[in-house]
């Protein structure tokens, strides 16, 4: 019997290399309507803005545009900034729900773990103005993963039901 991930895996194969490298990539706002979390955490932190932080000759430096955009090259708004994918692959295949209630499909088919590797890869010494990268503390000004989101939601339901937060007495 065929089981249905090792049928996965067989597709993966045929499909994996289509299309350019554009079209695997879904960019930040499919990402926001199943991961509206992680999708505010990232607008409100660094990597929403990287492309920001470069001048108009380093705009047009593909070196500079590797680490500060999505796609280098790409000359739309949709993958502006350090993206969902830029640390966690691209979407094209694991982004549907289907995928992504099955971890080691999803995995399979793209869905990368981010690890302090990931992210040396442009947070080096050699990188102009980043200072030493230490994953452990910066790792805490994006964290959205479920621990987080969790700590968020307690810490907002605790504020709506603080006194001090409350409509004050007539």
């Amino acid at each position: 019997m065929v089981k249905p991930l090792a049928c996965a895996a067989g597709l993966v194969v045929l499909v994996w290399p289509l299309g350019t490298p554009a079209q695997n990539y879904i960019g930040a706002e499919r990402c926001k309507s199943c991961h509206e979390f992680a999708f505010k955490v990232w607008a409100a932190g660094p990597h929403a803005k990287a492309h920001l932080a470069l001048d108009q000759e380093q705009i047009k430096d593909p070196k500079c545009n590797t680490c500060h955009t999505m796609l280098p090259g790409d000359d739309t708004t949709r993958f502006v900034g350090v993206q969902c994918e830029r640390c966690h692959g691209p979407g094209r295949y694991y982004h549907h729900d289907y995928v992504m209630k099955d971890k080691e499909l999803a995995r399979l088919v793209g869905l990368i773990d981010p690890k302090p590797e990931q992210c040396q890869q442009c947070h080096t010494d050699a990188a102009p103005s980043i200072a030493l990268f230490d994953f452990a503390t910066l790792w805490k000004r994006i964290d959205h993963g479920k621990a987080a989101q969790q700590a968020w939601e307690k810490d907002r339901a605790a504020t709506a039901t603080s006194p001090a937060k409350s409509a004050p007495a007539p």
